[in-house]
């Protein structure tokens, strides 16, 4: 028996651990409508609601940038809202669709009155590069 257990150690001591993925990016909140909001690329993003947010429906309107002021359209990015005070009316992740302008769109729900919260996760080359949060009140 001891030697089955010293064996199945050397075993255990041989085999390669996988080396563990990156912590998850923490979302940050983004700065104000039409602001600049700054990737690791050196360029940057501004978002717009294309109105008011209200009860009904609404549009997110990301338009991305290169540090040379270019637009630009690299990013796979998602987005997902709700209410996070109540955990409630949670969309689930969705992506953002391109418009023919190159904007980035996302049609976002409001259902009812509170506080609600939009999570954006940019991807560029497949890699996870800026979780941010947009915190509105209806």
């Amino acid at each position: 028996m001891k030697n089955v257990l010293i064996a199945m150690a050397l075993v255990m001591a041989s085999v390669p651990v996988p080396a563990t993925s990156a912590r998850p990016l923490e979302p940050v909140t983004l700065s104000a409508e039409g602001r600049h909001n700054f990737l690791p690329s050196g360029g940057y993003f501004t978002w717009r609601f294309d109105k008011k947010p209200q009860i009904g429906g609404l549009i997110v309107i990301l338009q991305a940038y290169s540090k040379e002021g270019q637009k630009e359209s690299p990013y796979e990015i998602s987005g997902e809202y709700g209410m996070p005070g109540m955990n409630a009316h949670d969309s689930g992740p969705a992506p953002f669709q391109m418009n023919k302008k190159g904007d980035y769109l996302m049609p976002v729900e409001i259902a009812m009155p509170g506080e609600w919260q939009i999570t954006l996760r940019i991807k560029r080359d497949g890699k996870q590069i800026l979780v941010g949060k947009i915190s509105f009140v209806v």
